[in-house]
Formats: C-alpha cells, structure tokens, sequence
C-alpha cells in the first residue's frame, strides 16, 4: 500500500510539473507574456518577462501572426532536488520547428517555470 502511495504521489506531482511547463512555453510561444505570468517563479516574473514584454512590442504584428499558433510538445520532464526539476520540450510554428530546456522551481509546494536570463559570457 505504501509503494502505492508513492508512486500517485510521484505521478501527481509529475503531472503538475508537465502541466506548469506545458502552460508556460504555450503562453510564450503563443506571445502571450501575461499569461506566462501564472506560472513562473517571481525571478521570472520580474526580471525575464518585462525583457520578454519589451522585445513582443518591438516585433512586427505581422510577423507574430505568422509564428502562430505555437504547438508544444513536453517531452520529458525530470526532477533533480525537492525543489527543482526541468522540461524539454519541443515547440512547433508556422515558421520554426526547435526543442529548448526549461527549469522548474518548486515554492510555497507549487511548481513553476523558472527562465532566468541566459547571458553570454565573453572571454577577450
């Protein structure tokens, strides 16, 4: 009975974690960033999305209606600590076809979506 528990244990919390990264890289992919909010971490909300925000408004309507709808695929989704894990998944446009990686923080026993800033460090 024990193992039982565990495992609908595990498969839920698996669950959440597909279902926060599927709704997160949908609203993205989708250039709907207010939407994104509800399932991102406060890191993500503050400082990734208004940089997300500011490039949408910069990006020809045009060009956004021709990029969707997005289709999103989670193809994996792996927990690492108790409070982190990550989701590969696989995004499909009218006009790009790539898989990326997304974190997962677990706060406050929730799972969200967790993108901070990718930089580029330079060496001279």
């Amino acid at each position: 009975m024990l193992v039982v528990l565990c495992l609908t244990a595990c498969n839920t919390e698996k669950k959440e974690m597909k279902e926060v990264a599927y709704n997160y890289c949908f609203a993205t992919g989708n250039y709907q960033i207010d939407e994104a909010e509800h399932y991102a971490t406060k890191e993500t909300i503050e400082k990734t999305l208004p940089m997300a925000r500011f490039f949408v408004s910069q990006i020809d309507t045009a060009y956004i209606v021709s990029d969707t709808p997005a289709e999103i695929t989670i193809t994996k989704v792996k927990r690492t600590t108790d409070t982190t894990a990550f989701a590969i998944y696989h995004k499909i446009t009218p006009i790009k076809d790539f898989s990326d990686t997304l974190q997962l923080r677990k706060r406050e026993g929730k799972w969200l979506a967790h993108a901070p800033i990718k930089t580029v460090h330079r060496t001279r």
